[in-house]
């Protein structure tokens, strides 16, 4: 079937059944790498999602087994600072749309997300998985932390306790994990995905478009505020966090000398404080 637009990353069709959409990530990159080009067409669609509540469903999955491992490391290692906060405020922005677009959002991590994947599944409305899927956020192995909602919008889905485990460890969480803590809505094995999918986009479909629109936006903006407030201080530290800039290539020794460690801690502490170090 013929994609719905003309994207380079992404492939779309939208079944008529269920009243959905379903965006594919089709990349060039073994594992559907977050890119610039990515972040920029599925921010376009998504803002021609928003006068289109005649679509209930939006089910984003992609065309390898894992649904992305988010940071293609080897571009990462070369952007600049400029670069890297340009693409963080595209992501945020488009976390943002997720929670408040008028469809009921749905994520098949397949086997697994990682680093800003992970945090994009937490931005959906339901996440369902392979029984073997695993997840990480592992943004500091990388050099980075989480600033797309991966602190806070994580804490409000699995809890504060979950969340500092997962975020601090930056281990894959296994699926029982997963399951238990309310990540994952649902779940399949290879023999079972088009089923469980299937009866998920087919019980939105029957539900009244009003209801179901107002009861998205009464649980999202029972958090909202709190959520705005928090991925702006997200940003914050984010940028603060990159003085050290420990994703670039000249720094895959990761030798900094503790007296720089110390340092760059402080020059962290005080961009904090500095409205103006925010992106635009």
């Amino acid at each position: 079937m013929n994609s719905l637009f003309n994207y380079q990353t992404l492939k779309t069709r939208l079944e008529k059944g269920t009243r959905s959409l379903v965006i594919t990530l089709n990349g060039d990159r073994l594992n559907n790498s977050f890119s610039m080009e990515m972040l920029f067409e599925l921010e376009s669609l998504l803002a021609w999602c928003t006068t289109r509540v005649e679509i209930h469903t939006i089910l984003l999955q992609s065309s390898t087994n894992i649904f992305s491992d988010g940071y293609n490391q080897r571009v990462l290692k070369k952007l600049t600072i400029d670069k890297l906060q340009k693409f963080t405020r595209k992501l945020q922005l488009i976390n943002q749309a997720l929670m408040c677009l008028p469809q009921t959002v749905i994520i098949d991590m397949q086997m697994g997300t990682q680093n800003i994947a992970s945090e994009l599944a937490a931005a959906c409305d339901i996440r369902v998985s392979n029984r073997s899927c695993e997840v990480s956020f592992e943004h500091s192995k990388l050099g980075l932390i989480p600033c797309s909602g991966g602190m806070i919008g994580l804490s409000h889905i699995v809890g504060h306790a979950n969340a500092k485990n997962w975020l601090l460890s930056a281990e894959a969480i296994p699926f029982r994990k997963l399951e238990a803590s309310g990540f994952v809505y649902d779940s399949y094995t290879m023999d079972t995905r088009d089923e469980v999918i299937q009866r998920i986009l087919t019980s939105i479909s029957k539900q009244s478009p009003v209801q179901r629109i107002q009861t998205k936006l009464g649980v999202t903006e029972s958090i909202r505020h709190q959520m705005e407030g928090m991925l702006k201080f997200e940003s914050q530290i984010a940028n603060a966090a990159m003085v050290t800039e420990d994703w670039r290539e000249e720094n895959d020794d990761n030798s900094m000398p503790a007296k720089s460690i110390k340092e760059a801690v402080k020059l962290s502490l005080v961009k904090n404080d500095n409205s103006e170090d925010l992106p635009n």
